[in-house]
């Protein structure tokens, strides 16, 4: 059979499609079965929704939901919503988690609606109307969630039906390739990617890449990125630093040279510009396709959770920290973060994009705060950035992500041992802490966020320290 999942996952890889059908032994469950899978859980999430909206209406019987359609050529949709007409046609509804019609190649939501036109048409149906139903991304809630406010219903026939050729094509060449009892496995499509775009099984197909390679090279893609794979140079050693961008280079300058490029100029002017006491800062927020807090809409997230470790100049170190304990506007979390942070002083973050639009959002949701949380934006400085130009490993494999240095610069630090490893781990961990009514276990959950959190914060202190040590 050939899912909607599984047609998904042709488009982006074939081969990786192959490889989970006809050797699921081999087959490593990685990032793209776990997007599949929040995918699913927003969908069955909003469901319910759609169901009181659309069973309030004066035709309600006509609606059918969860309706499968199976084909004599192996193809099986489960629809949404099938809405039975009175002229013999059927109309189907998509229900997606997002605020917007996704129409992109990587993943498109036009592209998921034509799978299922074509997999009704093929078992017997005439299809009038195709509707994408998604959140919408004006909606606040504000009390009992309104489902006709919070959703968005969008006639999409002309473009899905625009997509019916194309997409039969590609339904009768995924088909065909699975009933393939062998494929080239020397390589797949991927390698034209980025790594953030390669499939699950990558290794698998291309065991023979380096590591690291030119895919441990930042914003490489497109024609930069074809040209080095049809040449065959995987190798960071095969490329000329005169090839690439000069943050690209210096990746490269690591790796021929067998030690860290550190740039000390850099490293001292970064510091310069720093405060004491120094404050590392550190959020957890909590998003959900539907709102479960007044004040915020769908997909948007909140903070739940702070860190804050102080280092004084003389050496000392404290910390203080925040974990709510149900679903609530973070009024109480500014008034701990007010009473952590002192007036004076930098405060650093991790990719300090992030923690500077939560003050700014939490400062629009609460004036008298305001004041307070933009001076907390005003006084913040990105840890990161010195990682992307004044001391690049190669270890950190083409990353500045805090995953990837601390292990590098603080081995004794990791992140490996913990029962919250990141931060999607930590918003799923706090949605079940909220939920559940065991009190052990809300205990054992509350703890290893707290751990979590904690050791973000420490291990910018710690990095911070290893950067002071290479100033002079």
């Amino acid at each position: 059979m050939l899912t909607k999942t599984d047609f998904i996952q042709y488009l982006n890889c074939p081969k990786s499609l192959w490889l989970k059908h006809n050797r699921p032994g081999d087959y490593p469950e990685g990032s793209f079965s776990s997007f599949i899978v929040k995918l699913s859980a927003e969908g069955y999430e909003i469901e319910s929704y759609v169901k009181q909206a659309f069973l309030r209406h004066s035709d309600a019987g006509a609606y059918n939901f969860q309706q499968d359609f199976l084909t004599s050529d192996g193809l099986y949709a489960r629809c949404d919503i099938v809405k039975s007409n009175l002229d013999g046609t059927i109309d189907l509804f998509e229900i997606k988690s997002s605020t917007s019609v996704k129409d992109k190649r990587s993943h498109s939501h036009l592209k998921d609606a034509a799978f299922q036109l074509v997999s009704a048409q093929r078992a017997g149906e005439s299809v009038g109307k195709v509707w994408i139903v998604h959140l919408n991304k004006d909606y606040v809630r504000n009390g009992d969630v309104d489902p006709n406010a919070l959703l968005t219903v969008s006639d999409e026939t002309v473009r899905v039906k625009a997509l019916l050729h194309e997409t039969e094509a590609e339904i009768d060449s995924a088909l065909a390739l699975l009933k393939r009892d062998t494929i080239d496995e020397r390589t797949c499509s991927c390698l034209y990617l980025s790594r953030a775009h390669h499939c699950d099984s990558f290794d698998y197909f291309n065991p023979s890449i380096p590591k690291p390679s030119i895919y441990s090279l930042p914003r490489l893609f497109g024609a930069k990125l074809a040209a080095f794979v049809n040449e065959g140079r995987f190798d960071l050693a095969t490329i000329n630093p005169n090839e690439v961008s000069a943050q690209q280079a210096l990746v490269i300058k690591a790796h021929n040279d067998g030690n860290p490029f550190v740039d000390k100029a850099e490293i001292q002017a970064f510091l310069a510009q720093l405060n004491y006491p120094l404050h590392f800062l550190d959020y957890e927020t909590f998003l959900s396709a539907v709102p479960i807090i007044d004040g915020y809409g769908p997909q948007e997230q909140f903070p739940f959770q702070f860190s804050l470790h102080v280092l004084h100049e003389d050496g000392r170190l404290e910390h203080s920290e925040y974990l709510a304990d149900r679903p609530m506007r973070p009024e109480e979390l500014i008034k701990a973060l007010r009473d952590a942070i002192q007036p004076i002083g930098s405060v650093l973050a991790w990719n300090k994009d992030f923690e500077n639009a939560q003050n700014k959002n939490m400062g629009k949701q609460f004036p008298q705060a305001e004041d307070f949380l933009l001076d907390v934006v005003d006084r913040t400085v990105d840890l990161m950035d010195i990682f992307k130009t004044g001391y690049v490993d190669v270890g950190f494999d083409g990353s500045t992500s805090i995953k990837k240095v601390l292990p590098v610069l603080i081995p004794d630090l990791s992140h490996q041992n913990l029962e919250v490893k990141d931060g999607g781990a930590a918003m799923e961990a706090w949605g079940e802490m909220i939920a559940i009514t065991d009190l052990a276990k809300k205990n054992e959950i509350r703890q290893a966020l707290l751990d979590y959190c904690k050791l973000d914060t420490l291990a910018m202190v710690r990095i911070f320290q290893f950067i002071e040590q290479l100033k002079s």
